[in-house]
Parts: C-alpha cells; structure tokens; sequence
C-alpha cells in the first residue's frame, strides 16, 4: 500500500485560508498538491521531490506564529523514503533531514542529513509528544492519511458539516 503525503505541519490553530485539517490538539496539517501544477519541476527544491518555493515562502512565513515542519512521505508496499524540516521565527531551524526504510544502499541527496525517522525527529522538534505505544507520527494521526487526496477529501466533508 502506497503513502504519498507531503504538507505543513504546524505547532498551533490555524485559521488562515488554506485548506487544513487538525491532526490531535491545536496541530494542523497543510497539504499541497504540487505535482500537478504547471511547470512543476521547475519550481521544486533540492533535495526535495514536492517542496516549493511557493511552499517554503508559505512555511516561512507561517513559522513567525510558532513551529512548522514540512514533511514528504513516498512509501510503496514498505520500501520507501521521508524527509522534513522545521522552521521558527523566519529561520529554518533543522533540516532537511531524510530516512530510508527497506532500500539498501540508498542515494543520499547533496545537502540532506540521513537520521533514523525523519519526520519524527521534526515533529519532536515542533512540540509532539509520543502517545502509548504510538511514535509523534502516529500520535498525529498521520498514519489515517496514505494520501493528500486522503487528507484534501476530510477537509472537503469537515466544511460540508459547517453549512
């Protein structure tokens, strides 16, 4: 089974006009669906396959309200790869850093740092905690959403429930 998400993660409500969705407390995520916009891969940044720089210039500037991380998740029947990073007050604060599972002897993007469990690493930075016997990732709801569609379809029905 297929786990394709990428998006903002951010440390507090967001109320802004971007499509979103809470995750656990005042966590929301933000997802993009970049891989279908016009000139695409023109606009991606190393060592990235989904981030922008419209998107950084989002996350920038979303990190002066608190902590944000950016995550990519590109796993196909176990095997696969995640990066992130987090950003505070305008700066990034870690990242990229980037984790395989299941492909042996992977290509280490210029500029990425390998860590084990990536996403955890930056979701730990932002404020999340570890609930029972689930990871940050879990503890997020994350793992609900194989997805942006997934997650773009939840938005749909939590603002249909507002009319």
């Amino acid at each position: 089974m297929a786990h394709t998400n990428n998006g903002i993660i951010t440390s507090f409500k967001y109320d802004g006009e971007l499509l979103n969705v809470i995750l656990v407390g005042n966590y929301c995520l933000i997802p993009f669906k970049n891989k279908y916009g016009t000139n695409y891969s023109d606009s991606v940044l190393e060592p990235y396959e989904e981030l922008t720089k419209e998107t950084r210039k989002i996350l920038k500037e979303l990190s002066f309200k608190g902590k944000c991380a950016y995550i990519e998740t590109d796993y196909f029947g176990g095997p696969g790869s995640q990066i992130s990073e987090v950003w505070f007050n305008g700066e990034r604060m870690i990242g990229p850093l980037i984790s395989f599972d299941g492909i042996e002897n992977p290509k280490i993007p210029l500029g990425a740092i390998l860590v084990e469990n990536s996403i955890n690493e930056s979701l730990k930075t932002i404020g999340v905690y570890r609930h029972e016997e689930k990871d940050e990732f879990d503890s997020l709801r994350l793992g609900s959403y194989r997805s942006n569609d997934e997650i773009i379809e939840e938005y749909k029905k939590t603002q249909s429930n507002k009319v």
